[in-house]
């Protein structure tokens, strides 16, 4: 089968649907005739050198950067261009490569930004407090208790995020994602800059997360033994175009990964 094929064959009751994904920046063509399928509560793995694309691809479907070419399709539902705030209330929460906390906020109160799309602020709300935002907020805050402690945060939720270990960071951008309650989930680099012992707590959280919470991923990682861990499937780009898509253990063997990865211009 190949990489077209294994890419869109299985396309029916998808929670996210790309086919022929083409953006450009000018005269740069940084992803080009990218198809993916992801079924719901499956773990999908997204991987390449730096530059490949992965970043982009990631943009195009969150309508940071929307596709000159192709469709994106969310449950069912064209997303193509749809505005990133849009995208975000249809149930698609992200994480980023670099971190995106808020220094000088606490634990607790970055999480409790995660919220802010279920809100509903406006002067009828603010005028009413008593009768419906005050029930809102106790509903949030239920929520956000519920993902600090399936994250295990209780111990640091007031601390200031600033001087936290860069494990515990991510966890917490991990609970600002999950708080939103999305259908899917965009895990960009999650484990960058971890340990091994940081890396299994974190590949434990991701797995418990579709487990009990339902939740499709997109993860992007350079770390194939995550990747072939806890993925259930694979795409590997390079300059923008796919080369290999599969089961990890397989795609990992494939030639034109190999060189990606190890020969060439990345090596």
């Amino acid at each position: 089968m190949t990489n077209r094929q294994t890419a869109i064959s299985t396309s029916e009751g998808a929670i996210l649907e790309c086919r022929g994904i083409e953006r450009r920046f000018g005269g740069i063509v940084a992803v080009t005739g990218v198809d993916l399928v992801i079924q719901p509560q499956e773990i999908f793995g997204l991987v390449g050198p730096n530059g490949s694309g992965k970043t982009t691809l990631t943009n195009a479907i969150t309508g940071f950067y929307p596709p000159n070419v192709g469709t994106i399709r969310l449950a069912g539902e064209d997303i193509t261009g749809t505005a990133p705030h849009k995208v975000a209330k249809l149930g698609v929460a992200r994480t980023f490569q670099n971190l995106a906390l808020f220094n000088g906020m606490s634990v607790l109160d970055n999480i409790l930004l995660g919220r802010h799309i279920h809100m509903n602020p406006g002067i009828f709300h603010t005028a009413f407090y008593w009768l419906t935002a005050k029930r809102e907020e106790i509903e949030n805050r239920k929520i956000v208790e519920e993902v600090i402690e399936f994250l295990q945060l209780e111990s640091i939720r007031h601390e200031l995020v600033d001087g936290l270990p860069i494990g515990l960071k991510k966890r917490v951008e991990l609970a600002r994602a999950l708080v939103a309650e999305p259908q899917m989930l965009i895990l960009d680099e999650p484990m960058a800059g971890m340990n091994q012992e940081e890396k299994g707590y974190m590949s434990r959280f991701i797995l418990d997360a579709r487990a009990e919470r339902g939740v499709s991923v997109l993860l992007i990682e350079h770390h194939m033994d995550v990747i072939i861990g806890i993925c259930d499937r694979m795409l590997a780009l390079n300059y923008g175009e796919m080369i290999a898509s599969g089961i990890p253990k397989e795609v990992v063997k494939d030639p034109r990964v190999i060189e990606a990865y190890v020969g060439g211009s990345h090596g």
